[in-house]
Order: structure tokens, then C-alpha cells, then sequence
């Protein structure tokens, strides 16, 4: 999907444009303007390079409407493995830009839809609070958004400039009590404050003459140590062993990924192994369904021997490098790695039960539902979409269902958007109707 965000106005469109042309163009776009961004589309998916103060600020990429935050550096290395491109460039108010930054970074506090919850009272409890914060709407491929300052609607952006002379409390209301075409969904954010990707240009620094050489990825560095590894288990089987060569690793399921995850919930720049004089890191790249360490959601980890990383159903083992004299002391006991030792941590199996009596254990940090091939729990029936929900297990052993696709996913009758599961709660998916049972 390609969400339409409000007040944008579009200032180029070129078709097949090489990436060799991004330079001229980029430079005569920041002579007009200072804000906006660029956009690409690479298959379905989208990437955006955000251009704040006529800088580059961040890149951003959705896929399968899922959003993520990304490095600068990722939209022209999309851009160079493309070649050629339809580039647009949209002209952006900066207080509408940096919304939009946050709704691709951050995470909601809340998220309903219209028919959910009261918004009046939602508005009221803002207030109360007294912090700034931003609403964003979704309605089908358009998006809004409300900027509230000390807790109060102050500046809105709504779908094809709604309720524009209304005052911005009145308009919120208007729009989302007034939508007739689809009830809008809504969600709260209130950690509003916004800083560029690591590979930005500082402030102080001159703009180089080419963004592209200064990006473009170049093939890379060798690791300082060597030896270490990843084990890749699927269904605690050994696959695949990969020696960490690089200072970055990459993995995912996009073509060229170090590490090649075949599985469309796994998304195409998903996560890297990054070494740092010796050490070795692992970072999520802003992907869909997450990366968990040892059963816990992470961002950024400094990997020690034996951790284990998740991506969905996958288990990847590091193997952290021997010196030489362990190297060869231990050469017998490496031979050969034991998956027993290796399987992913389970505080305890819970489960699923369909009204026919058919259970599905919740082995895996990331259990997807839907009709797809690939899904986790495959259900064949009306109202399931391919990738219909996920089920994420928390650190604590604790199951949460997530709403990811199709028209609702409800829990004891209720729509839901995240649901923390309890023993007996009742999930309709779809025609189908299923009970959570915990360990």
C-alpha cells in the first residue's frame, strides 16, 4: 500500500530516473525548498529519503504496510541496486515533516479505531496530562495527523484538507466522527521528540558536492577478528553455518542479504552483525515483525558466544571467535554442535485451540496466522488475510496478539489492534474461533 500523506505538495516527478541524475536534482530541489521528502518505489514497497533544513535527515521504507525508520545510506543503496527509478519529491511543512518522522520511529501509546473508544474522552485525558503529542489517522491509504501542544489539537493536516477552518479540536472530531467512507484508525504518540538517523551530516559540516559517492555502500571492510560465526537452525535442524568475514553482516530476505532469510514475514534489510574493534553487535534495522535475542525484543546487543538471535521462526546461533590455543584445545569439541544446546528458550509451551480441537503450540518468539504459505498457523477459510496476525512472546514468557492485516482480529468480541493474551481468551480470526490456553 502507498499511504497518501496530507499537505504534501509534489514538486517532481521524473520517470526512469537514474540514480547517476539524483545529485542535480537533489541540489536544485533544496535551492527551491528546505523540506519535504523523496520517494521510490522498489517492487510494492516504498522508500522515502527525508530532507529536513535541506539536509538529508533519515531514510524510511513501508513494506506490506509496515513502516521503518532507517539509515540514510539504505535509500541509496536501494536506489543503486534499482538503477533507474520513478523519483518524486514532495514539498512538506516541517511541523507536518516531523510528524511524519515520528509515525515512521516511534511507537504508539495507544491504538484503536474510531469505533473503539471515545475520542472526546481520549482528547480529555491529554489534556490532563498536559504533554505534547501527535494523533495520526489512518483512513484507508490516507493518513492525518494532529498536533497537540501541551496536551490540546493545535495544528491539524487531515485527508484532502478537511475542516480546515475549524478549530483543530473541532476538526480532529469532525473528521473522525464524520468519515463515512471507512471508520479511521488512530493512534496516540506521545515521545515526540525526533532525531536524524546515525549517518546524517552533521550540522556543522558542509554538504559534500555528491550525496551518492558519500552513501553509496562500498563493498565491505574486512572484520578485524576472524572466526567468528552464525549457526542457522529451522526447527531446531542446523541449515547453514555463515563465517562473519565483514564489519557488517547483513540479513534479510532481500536478494544480496549475507544472511538470506526466504520468508516473506522477514523483511528485506531486517537486521545486521556489526563488528566494533573486536566486538560484535547485533542491530534491528526497523523491521516488521522485530528481532529477539535470547526471548527479548532488541534493537541494538552486544553479542557474546552461544546468544541466540530470532527472526521469526529462524534461530541464529552466534559463535563468538577462539583464540588460537582454544582454537586448537577445543577443535574436537567444535566439530560437531549439539542442537539441543542450541534450541530456542521456552519459559513453557502454550497453545491454541480451534473449535474442531486442533492445537498449535506457541513455540517461536514470532508466530504469524493467516492464509499465506508461510504463515506460522495456517487457517483456509473466508475473511483470513494472508498474513491476518502475530503473536509475540515478551520476555517475561507473557503472549501478545497483534492485529497485522484483513478486517479485524478480535478478542472475546472486541476489536482489538495489540492484545496481552490471557488463559481462556477467546480470538476470532476470520470464521474461525480460537482459545488461548497458557502454560
Amino acid at each position: 500500500m502507498i499511504l497518501i500523506f496530507p499537505a504534501a505538495a509534489k514538486l517532481l516527478e521524473e520517470k526512469n530516473c537514474s540514480i547517476q541524475k539524483f545529485d542535480a536534482v537533489f541540489y536544485d530541489i533544496i535551492s527551491a525548498t528546505k523540506d519535504g521528502y523523496f520517494t521510490i518505489s522498489e517492487k510494492d514497497d516504498m522508500v522515502h529519503l527525508f530532507v529536513v533544513g535541506g539536509r538529508p535527515y533519515a531514510s524510511g521504507r513501508i513494506e506490506k504496510g509496515e513502516l521503518s525508520f532507517l539509515d540514510i545510506h539504505e535509500f541509496f543503496d536501494t536506489y543503486s541496486q534499482i538503477g533507474t527509478a520513478d523519483l518524486t519529491f514532495y514539498k512538506v511543512e516541517k511541523k507536518l515533516l516531523l510528524s511524519i518522522l515520528v509515525y515512521f520511529k516511534k511507537r504508539p501509546i495507544q491504538k484503536f479505531t474510531a469505533d473503539m473508544i471515545d475520542m472526546e474522552k481520549v482528547l480529555l485525558d491529554l489534556a490532563a496530562k498536559g504533554a505534547d503529542s501527535i494523533i495520526a489517522t489512518k483512513c484507508g491509504d490516507k493518513m492525518g495527523f494532529s498536533i497537540c501542544l501541551k496536551g490540546r489539537p493545535s495544528f491539524n493536516y487531515l485527508p484532502d484538507g478537511k475542516y480546515a477552518q475549524e478549530q483543530p479540536k473541532d476538526g480532529l472530531l469532525l473528521y473522525i466522527f464524520g468519515e463515512k467512507t471507512c471508520v479511521p484508525s488512530i493512534e496516540v504518540f506521545d515521545d515526540i521528540h525526533m532525531t536524524s538517523a546515525s549517518d546524517a551530516i552533521p550540522q556543522k559540516d558542509e554538504l559534500p558536492k555528491s550525496l551518492i559517492a558519500y552513501y553509496f555502500k562500498k563493498p565491505g571492510a574486512s572484520a578485524s577478528v576472524k572466526g567468528a560465526e552464525i549457526i542457522l537452525m529451522l526447527a531446531d535442524k542446523i541449515v547453514n553455518k555463515y563465517a562473519i568475514t565483514k564489519t557488517e553482516t547483513t540479513i534479510g530476505r532481500g536478494a544480496g542479504s549475507d544472511i538470506l532469510l526466504e520468508n516473506p514475514g522477514v523483511s528485506r534489510h531486517h537486521a545486521v552483525i556489526v563488528e566494533k574493534s573486536g566486538k560484535f553487535f547485533i542491530e534491528d534495522k526497523g523491521s516488521s515483525n522485530g528481532t529477539f535475542m535470547n526471548g527479548e525484543k532488541i534493537a541494538s546487543r552486544e553479542l557474546k558466544d552461544g546468544d541466540q538471535i530470532q527472526i521469526l521462526k529462524h534461530i541464529l546461533v552466534f559463535k563468538a571467535p577462539l583464540s588460537a590455543a582454544k582454537e586448537a584445545a577445543s577443535a574436537e569439541k567444535t566439530m560437531y554442535v549439539d542442537p539441543s544446546q542450541i534450541k530456542a528458550s521456552k519459559p513453557g509451551v502454550s497453545t491454541l485451540v480451534l473449535e474442531d480441537g486442533k492445537e498449535f503450540s506457541l513455540k517461536f518468539t514470532v508466530t504469524t496466522i493467516g492464509s499465506g504459505e508461510e504463515t506460522e498457523i495456517k487457517l483456509e477459510g473466508g475473511g483470513v488475510a494472508e498474513h491476518h496476525a502475530s503473536i509475540l512472546r515478551g520476555k517475561g514468557g507473557e503472549f501478545v496478539l497483534v492485529h497485522k492485516g484483513g478486517k479485524t482480529t478480535k478478542v472475546n468480541g472486541a476489536k482489538i489492534q495489540e492484545h496481552h493474551l490471557k488463559s481462556g481468551d477467546v480470538i476470532e480470526i476470520g470464521e474461525f474461533k480460537i482459545t488461548y490456553q497458557a502454560s
